[in-house]
């Protein structure tokens, strides 16, 4: 005899919403760890384009002949700037009367490759 109640095969089984659910889990973890890297990308980048950019001001001070303590070869900037260091060492070039400027613009630690730096060719006695 029968009850009157039937069952029907439509819904989840508890097996199904685990699965389901441990598969929205690793998603959640995987993007998380992607942020966190897209973060960390951002924040070195922010600090590689200012430092790009004081090093482009600083060369041009070189170039120009604006600051007269630029003949010590090194410094630091001042605030907001003041994580950033900078160092110009002058070569001499096969040509006469042209020397050439590396400019160093670095922040963080120098190993870890957090630096930045510039090459340009001025006449000799203009820096």
């Amino acid at each position: 005899m029968r009850t009157g109640r039937t069952f029907s095969n439509s819904g989840f089984t508890l097996l199904e919403v685990m699965i389901a659910l441990s598969i929205v889990g690793i998603a959640l973890v995987v993007m998380l760890g992607l942020v966190q890297r897209s973060i960390l990308v951002n924040s070195r980048l922010q600090q590689m384009t200012r430092a790009t950019l004081l090093a482009k001001q600083k060369m041009a001070e070189i170039e120009n002949n604006i600051n007269s303590t630029l003949d010590q070869g090194k410094g630091d900037f001042t605030k907001p700037n003041q994580q950033f260091h900078w160092r110009s060492i002058t070569t001499p070039t096969p040509i006469s009367g042209i020397a050439q400027i590396d400019l160093s613009v670095i922040w963080g630690d120098e190993k870890n490759n957090e630096l930045v730096t510039l090459t340009s060719f001025i006449k000799e006695g203009q820096q």
